[in-house]
C-alpha cells in the first residue's frame, strides 16, 4: 500500500508518495508511529530514542515500533526553532500518523490520525477463561488418572498412567503441528479447528463410556491373588 500527501501551498499543489514499510497490526502490542510534516520547511524528528531523520515539506517518515501504554518526549527541530512536545498516551497493537500543522515557539500543533485502532479488549479478560481451563484442567486430570489406575491391574498400574501422560505429549505435538505447518492464518481458524477436535474427542469418549464395563478393583485384586495361590500351589504342592 502507498501513502499519498497533497498540500495547496503558496507555490501550488505539492503531492508525496510513500510505500508504507507496515501494512498489518503490529505484533506482541506493540505501536506504529510515522510523522508527516506539514510546515513549509524541513524538520528533524525524534521521539522517545527514535530518530525519524529529516523531513521535507509534505513528505512522511517510515514507521518505528513503539511500545505501548505510555507516552513519548517528541523534539521537532525546524530551522532555528525546536518544539518539545508530549505526545498522547499510545495504545496497543495500534498503528498512529502524527501530522505536524505548527511550530513555533511554544505552540505546537500536531494531528493523531489511527491508520489501525489500537487493541480494546484488556488483558485482564484473560483471567476468568485460564480460572476455567485450570479447573478443567484439575478436574479432568485428576478424574482420569483415578480412573486409569483403579481400573487397571496392579501390574498395569504404572504401564497405563505412563500412558496416560503420553496422550498429553501427543496433544502438545498436534498443537504444534497445526500451529507451525498448517495453512491457517487467522489464529481464529485454528481456535475453530482445535474447538472441533476437542467436540470430537467427546464423542469418541461419550460412545466409549456408554459401552464401557467397569471392574471391581477389589474383584481384580482378588483374582490375581487366587492366580498367584494356584501357582505357588503347582510348584510346590506340599504348601496345600
Amino acid at each position: 500500500t502507498h501513502t499519498v500527501t497533497i498540500k495547496n501551498a503558496a507555490a501550488g499543489i505539492v503531492s508525496s508518495l510513500r510505500s508504507d514499510n507496515f501494512t498489518s497490526k503490529p505484533e506482541e502490542g506493540k505501536n506504529l508511529v510515522r510523522f508527516v510534516n506539514n510546515l513549509p520547511q524541513t524538520v528533524n524528528i525524534t521521539m522517545g530514542d527514535t530518530t525519524f531523520g529529516i523531513l521535507e515539506e509534505t513528505s512522511i517518515s517510515n514507521y518505528s515500533p513503539f511500545s505501548g501504554g505510555r507516552t513519548y518526549d517528541i523534539v521537532i527541530t525546524a530551522g532555528s526553532t525546536n518544539c518539545k512536545p508530549t505526545s498522547e498516551k499510545l495504545g496497543y497493537g495500534g498503528a498512529y500518523t502524527i501530522v505536524i500543522n505548527e511550530c513555533s515557539g511554544d505552540v505546537t500543533q500536531l494531528r493523531y490520525i489511527e491508520d489501525i485502532q489500537p487493541n480494546t479488549v484488556h488483558m485482564a479478560w484473560q483471567i476468568p477463561q485460564y480460572f476455567i481451563l485450570t479447573c478443567g484442567e484439575v478436574v479432568f486430570s485428576v478424574t482420569g488418572l483415578e480412573f486409569s489406575y483403579s481400573q487397571a491391574p496392579s501390574n498395569m498400574k504404572s504401564v497405563l498412567q505412563a500412558g496416560w501422560l503420553l496422550t498429553v505429549a501427543v496433544g502438545n505435538i498436534i498443537v504444534l503441528i497445526v500451529a507451525g505447518a498448517s495453512k491457517l492464518s487467522d489464529q481464529w481458524a485454528e481456535y475453530v479447528l482445535f474447538a472441533a477436535l476437542l467436540f470430537a474427542v467427546c464423542i469418541i469418549f461419550a460412545v466409549m463410556a456408554y459401552f464401557y464395563t467397569y471392574t471391581d478393583p477389589n474383584e481384580v485384586e482378588a483374582q490375581l491373588d487366587e492366580e498367584e495361590k494356584k501357582k505357588q500351589i503347582k510348584q510346590d504342592p506340599d504348601l496345600h
